[in-house]
C-alpha cells in the first residue's frame, strides 16, 4: 500500500488473500499462532510483488531463488529504502496485528468484508495505469511473434552470411518526444544504410529474461524448464547443423537462470559467462546485478568474426541494464545528463538507462561499420520492457511491447568494401 504513491505491480489476489487469511486468524485464541500465520502471509506477499515485479512466473518457486543469490540489493538506495519501508510495516504488523480481539458479532464480520472490498477497489484504481505493463503471461489464443521470425533468421539464408543476435535487458518502446528524441538518435542511424538494409518494428512480450531469450531463439513463449521438449526447434540449433559455429555471451554467471544448461541443449556449441570473459580481459561493471561491462564485449565479437574461417552465429545477451541502475563511474553512469540537464536530474534511473544503451548502440555501431568486418546480420532486440517499480518511469515507455532493428548486410556493398578492406589490411 505504502508503493501505491510510487507504482509497482497490481496486487489483489494477495490483498484477497491475506485478508480472509487475516479474518480467519483473527479468530484463534493464540497470539503465538497468529503471529506463524501473519508471517506467512508476509513472506507470500513479499514473493508475490517481486515475482510480478520481475514478470517472474510465480508457479515456480525456484525461479526466485537464483534472482536472490546473485543480485546485490544493497548497493541500490532504492533497494534499501524499500527494504526498510518492510522491515518497519512488517514489525508493526507482527507486534500489533495477533492482538486483535476476536469478532464478537456478525457486524464484525460484515465490517472486515466491506473495507476488503474496499481494499482490493482501492488497489485496482492505484495499479490502473501501470497494470498493462506488468505481462507475465499471454492471453489464451495468442498469436505469436517474434523478431527472428519477422526478419526471416529463423533458418540459415544460402549464402552463409554470418550473424550476430543481441538481446537488449530492459529495452523499450519509448513514447514521448524527449525519449524518442534520444532513442532514436541511437537506433536509427542514417550511416547504416550505406552498408545494410535497415528495418525496425516492435514485437509483444511475455515474461522476464528468459522468456524473451527463447521468444527469439526458440519461436514459441515458454520457459527454460521446458527446454528439454524443443531443442532442435531451436535458432542456434539449426545453425549448428547447418555448419556454423554457434557461441552465446553473456557477461553474467553461468549458473543463473541454469543458463550453463540449457545453452548448450537449444544448440550452443560454447558459451562465454562472467568467469570466462573477466579472464579474456574485458572489464567487470558493478551494480545489483555485478557482471562483465557489456560496451567492451562487441569488440570481442567482432574479432571473433574477423578471426574465424567458418561462418558464425553469436549470440549476445546484455546485462548492464537491469534496474535499478547505480550513479557510478565505472559503469559510466556518473552525472549522466543524457537529454538536458533539467530533464536528467529530473529523470535519474531513466537518465542512466538510456545513457547504457547509448555506450552499447555505439559499440554496436564501431563493430557493424568496421570495414574489415566479413559480412553479418545483426538484430538488435528487447527481452522486456523496463521493470521500473514507479509509475513515472513506466509511463515513458509503450506497454506490451519491445523494439527490434535488423542490419541486413548489402551484397552490393561487398564490391567498394572489398578494395577498402584489402587497402587497410597492407
Amino acid at each position: 500500500m505504502i508503493m501505491w504513491f510510487v507504482g509497482g505491480p497490481p496486487m489483489i489476489p494477495v490483498f484477497a488473500l491475506t485478508s480472509m487469511a487475516g479474518i480467519a486468524a483473527a479468530q484463534i485464541p493464540s497470539v503465538t499462532l497468529k503471529r506463524v500465520i501473519l508471517a506467512g502471509t508476509i513472506g507470500y506477499s513479499i514473493f508475490y510483488y517481486i515475482c510480478v515485479s520481475f514478470n517472474l512466473d510465480i508457479e515456480k518457486a525456484s525461479s526466485l531463488f537464483p534472482l536472490l543469490m546473485e543480485i546485490s540489493p544493497l548497493r541500490s538506495p532504492e533497494y534499501i529504502m524499500s527494504l526498510a519501508a518492510f522491515i518497519v510495516t512488517a514489525s508493526i504488523a507482527l507486534k500489533k496485528a495477533p492482538h486483535v480481539r476476536r469478532f464478537s458479532s456478525p457486524m464484525s464480520y460484515l465490517i472486515a468484508v466491506l473495507f476488503t472490498i474496499g481494499l482490493l477497489y482501492a488497489d485496482h484504481f492505484a495499479s490502473a495505469d501501470t497494470r498493462s505493463t506488468y505481462s507475465r503471461l499471454p492471453p489464451p489464443g495468442t498469436s505469436f511473434a517474434s523478431a527472428t521470425g519477422l526478419t526471416g533468421i529463423e533458418v540459415p539464408g544460402p549464402d552463409s552470411r554470418n550473424l550476430v543476435i543481441v538481446i537488449v535487458e530492459s529495452w523499450g518502446v519509448p513514447q514521448g518526444e524527449r525519449v524518442q528524441a534520444i532513442f532514436d538518435a541511437d537506433w536509427k542511424r542514417p550511416h547504416w544504410a550505406t552498408r545494410y538494409d535497415v528495418s525496425q518494428g516492435n514485437v509483444p512480450f511475455y515474461g522476464s529474461t528468459t522468456s524473451g531469450e527463447l521468444r527469439e531463439l526458440c519461436g514459441r513463449y515458454s520457459t527454460y524448464s521446458e527446454v528439454g521438449t524443443f531443442t532442435d526447434d531451436c535458432l542456434p540449433s539449426r545453425y549448428l547443423k547447418a555448419g556454423y559455429q554457434t557461441t552465446a555471451y553473456h557477461g553474467f554467471s553461468r549458473s543463473f537462470f541454469s543458463r550453463d544448461e540449457w545453452y548448450p541443449k537449444i544448440g550452443f556449441g560454447r558459451s562465454k559467462f562472467r568467469d570466462i570473459l573477466e579472464s579474456e580481459g574485458i572489464s567487470e561493471c558493478k551494480g545489483v546485478f555485478a557482471g562483465s561491462c557489456d560496451r567492451e564485449i562487441p569488440a570481442a565479437i567482432a574479432e571473433q568474426l574477423k578471426s574465424s574461417h567458418s561462418p558464425q552465429m553469436i549470440y549476445f545477451l546484455t546485462l548492464n541494464t537491469h534496474l535499478p541502475i547505480m550513479d557510478d563511474p565505472k559503469l559510466g553512469t556518473a552525472d549522466c545528463q543524457l537529454g538536458g540537464t533539467a530533464w536528467a536530474q529530473a529523470n535519474p534511473q531513466l537518465c542512466r538507462l538510456f545513457l547504457l544503451h547509448h555506450q552499447l548502440a555505439d559499440e554496436i555501431d564501431r563493430m557493424a561499420m568496421d570495414q574489415l568486418l566479413p559480412p553479418t546480420d545483426f538484430l538488435i532486440v528487447g527481452d522486456h520492457f523496463p521493470a521500473f517499480f514507479d509509475r513515472s518511469n513506466r509511463k515513458h515507455f509503450v506497454p506490451g511491447v519491445v523494439p527490434w532493428v535488423f542490419l541486413s548486410y548489402r551484397a552490393d556493398a561487398n564490391g567498394e568494401e572489398l578494395d577498402e578492406r584489402i587497402g587497410q589490411s597492407h
